[in-house]
């Protein structure tokens, strides 16, 4: 089924948001929802065909879980984009996030660690925290901008109910996290939810590493610097471009599809 290129950001928003209000209070841990969320993008949107004067016209979304008990992780999700341009063009780049939840009854995200946070930023300076919320979360810096995405969408689909800037999973640059020391809900002043980071930034090629290395990481090829947990590949396809040939693709020795675990 077609969607209109306006709703894209609204159809990933209520996917997002209901799962994480979904995750019950005893498996309310980052590895949890993660799995959650990205098996739900994959069974709702794992192909989709948008309509609208954009490069993002068709998208093919798979998702993988690493393989087997492996202790050194690199982020928990490599988010794999491969965009294909009509002129012949091709894009390729790795988007890392590393998630945490807020504790229950605190303002806190208390997994956070320093050397966790200089590890991932040596190898991808354009790393992102994803946080996890169990309340929505309001205040964020790109309210207005998000506001504006998703007002067509769920005007469309909830006529009678309002429409505000909140959300259940934000990204905040790790870079940021590490300049102001914060590792509790005053990050939220500096995130973008995690649905318009996906179809406005990674999905428009923007804030990915392009690195040889970032992409053999996010691939699974490259294990010295560790591997992420999840992969999501995205394949966008501008209206008649073709496929490039010889891209990267997740290595299936480390990983598996999670549609077939």
């Amino acid at each position: 089924m077609p969607y209109d290129l306006f709703d894209l950001t609204g159809l990933l928003e209520r996917s997002i948001r209901a799962t994480v209000k979904n995750v019950g209070i005893w498996d309310w841990d980052e590895d949890h929802i993660t799995r959650s969320i990205l098996t739900q993008l994959r069974q709702e949107l794992g192909r989709v065909e948008l309509v609208g004067d954009d490069v993002r016209s068709q998208l093919h979304w798979e998702a993988y879980k690493l393989s087997g008990t492996y202790e050194n992780r690199f982020g928990d999700i490599a988010v794999l984009v491969k965009i294909n341009y009509k002129d012949g063009e091709h894009l390729q780049g790795a988007a890392f996030l590393e998630a945490k939840r807020r504790q229950r009854r605190k303002t806190n995200f208390d997994a956070m660690r320093a050397q966790q946070v200089n590890k991932i930023l040596k190898h991808a300076p354009r790393a992102q925290y994803l946080l996890y919320d169990y309340e929505d979360i309001t205040g964020f810096q790109s309210a207005p901008a998000f506001l504006h995405e998703i007002r067509n969408f769920y005007r469309k689909n909830w006529q009678s109910g309002s429409v505000a800037p909140r959300t259940s999973a934000v990204c905040v640059p790790l870079n940021v996290a590490k300049a102001t020391g914060y590792k509790d809900t005053l990050l939220y002043r500096y995130a973008t939810p995690l649905s318009m980071m996906l179809s406005c930034r990674y999905f428009q090629g923007l804030d990915l590493e392009f690195g040889k290395e970032a992409i053999e990481v996010a691939c699974g090829y490259l294990e010295k610097f560790g591997l992420p947990s999840y992969v999501l590949e995205v394949e966008i396809s501008e209206a008649g471009a073709e496929p490039k040939e010889n891209t990267a693709y997740v290595n299936r020795q480390r990983y598996e599809p999670m549609d077939q675990i």
